[in-house]
């Protein structure tokens, strides 16, 4: 008649629920995988942001690279040639 009368105790019962509850979380790994989650979504949103700043960086120079003059000068300098209007220095040693 032992468990009979423990049944007529709601807060035994409960406690004894919450405490199966509280070992089946730990021993699952519920609460672990939880943090494990919060951690990784800081990570993720740190990474977002640095990608959002990146990628206005690269908009501004995509927006550059379709002026014709930014193209031609960038090639000039990337060859070591200069243009017909260009001042041409030589020295010599």
């Amino acid at each position: 008649m032992g468990l009979h009368q423990l049944l007529r105790q709601p807060l035994k019962v409960f406690g004894i629920c919450f405490v199966f509850a509280m070992v089946s979380v730990l021993l699952n790994g519920a609460l672990t995988n939880l943090y494990g989650m919060r951690r990784d979504r800081e990570a993720l949103s740190s990474q977002l942001t640095k990608l959002e700043s990146d990628l206005k960086m690269l908009d501004g120079k995509l927006g550059r690279a379709k002026d014709p003059t930014f193209i031609e000068r960038q090639a000039l300098d990337s060859l070591d040639m200069a243009s017909d209007h260009d001042l041409v220095f030589v020295f010599s040693e």
